[in-house]
């Protein structure tokens, strides 16, 4: 399991080594009117959703314990933005929360509870995606069984 959890850590490594990569390549007119390449439409994005989708069903498939499901979901829902200084990062690290889903159902009352404080506090009603909105509702029906 320890290989999986290092793989979620490696996989937002690379994709910020990804992002910085093609920022340094960009100029200044990319994906102004359409023109060029823009890095938020650059492949890095798409390459970080599939890592992390393969490697949460893999953590799901093993039948993870109610502590290893709290470690990879609090791994999912860690706040990056912060590490991610380019704009383009920040919704794909949001809809990227959706992996947590998978997850969750594994998760113990009281663990759900607490993540769900605590993801609740980082995003306020009015800023929270549907991906946001579907992991609350998650936790907080595990949290009630």
């Amino acid at each position: 399991m320890e290989e999986l959890f290092a793989g979620l850590e490696t996989a937002y490594t690379d994709y910020a080594k990804e992002l910085e990569a093609g920022e340094k390549k960009q100029r200044v007119t990319d994906g102004l009117f359409g023109f060029g390449h823009s890095l938020k439409d650059d492949a890095c994005h798409d390459r970080l959703d599939e890592r992390l989708e393969r490697i949460v069903k893999e953590i799901r498939d093993a039948g993870p314990s109610p502590k290893e499901a709290e470690r990879a979901v609090r791994m999912l829902l860690k706040p990056r933005e912060k590490d991610f200084p380019q704009q383009s990062a920040g919704w794909m690290l949001r809809a990227a929360e959706r992996h947590a889903l998978e997850l969750i159902p594994f998760l113990d009352a009281s663990a759900a509870e607490a993540i769900l404080e605590e993801y609740s506090a980082w995003y306020r009603p009015w800023d929270r995606l549907p991906a946001q909105k579907r992991v609350i509702s998650m936790l907080k029906q595990v949290s009630r069984e």
